[in-house]
């Protein structure tokens, strides 16, 4: 029997959650009932609409307004680190799961290990003794090789390309095109701009830019 789930957040990044949802659904129709969104706001009524995708409310209040829901999981479709670890945080609580969402298309090579909780978007390749977080989130096309560590909470936009060995902590995020050289150190909560090439480790909470990355002054 397929799984009640729930997606958290409304934006392009939940709607696009949604989309690979869909393509599981696809693939294994047993795996996951879609029931809806959730958000903090209400959202543009008519994308849901054109989704034929109900609307939830607000995810803080679930158990109170569905009991039934503590049976249920949920994806967190939203792009910024901290929102998914609140979410996180406010569902667990609650008593829901969280849902680990692979692409069919992802090719995932031996000893790899994705933490609870990750999305891991179309035509991705993770190529041997890599570890991922929980509540990971691998957008389109990205690459990640070998012996690549990476923390909870990090979120990469798309065709990000990490080169082996690299660590990146809890928090961060490598923004479109993005390309991490070999043995690098992303620190917690830093930020690579779109496009950067990071030759360098770069410091917690540091935001990085062009090509070589420097910090933003």
């Amino acid at each position: 029997m397929a799984t009640p789930l729930v997606i958290v957040g409304t934006g392009g990044s939940g709607r696009e959650t949604y989309a690979l949802l869909t393509d599981i659904h696809q693939a294994d129709p047993d795996a996951w009932e879609f029931m809806g969104f959730l958000g903090l706001h209400e959202p543009p009524q008519g994308l849901l609409d054109r989704l034929k995708a109900p609307f939830l409310g607000d995810p803080r209040t679930l158990l109170e307004r569905v009991p039934e829901s503590k049976t249920w999981s949920y994806a967190l479709g939203m792009g910024r680190p901290e929102r998914r670890r609140a979410m996180d945080a406010c569902l667990e609580g609650q008593g829901l799961t969280s849902a680990t969402l692979i692409h069919p298309t992802v090719r995932i090579g031996p000893d790899v290990e994705i933490g609870r909780g990750a999305i891991i978007c179309a035509h991705s390749t993770i190529t041997t003794n890599v570890r991922i977080g929980i509540n990971a989130q691998v957008n389109i096309g990205c690459t990640i090789a070998h012996d690549v560590r990476i923390g909870d909470y990090v979120t990469f936009a798309q065709s990000a390309n990490i080169a082996g060995n690299v660590t990146i902590h809890d928090d961060a995020t490598i923004f479109t095109n993005a390309s991490l050289l070999p043995g690098i150190t992303i620190g917690k909560a830093a930020i690579v701009g779109a496009g950067a090439v990071v030759t360098r480790d770069v410091t917690p909470g540091t935001t990085v830019v062009g090509v070589p990355a420097k910090p933003l002054p």
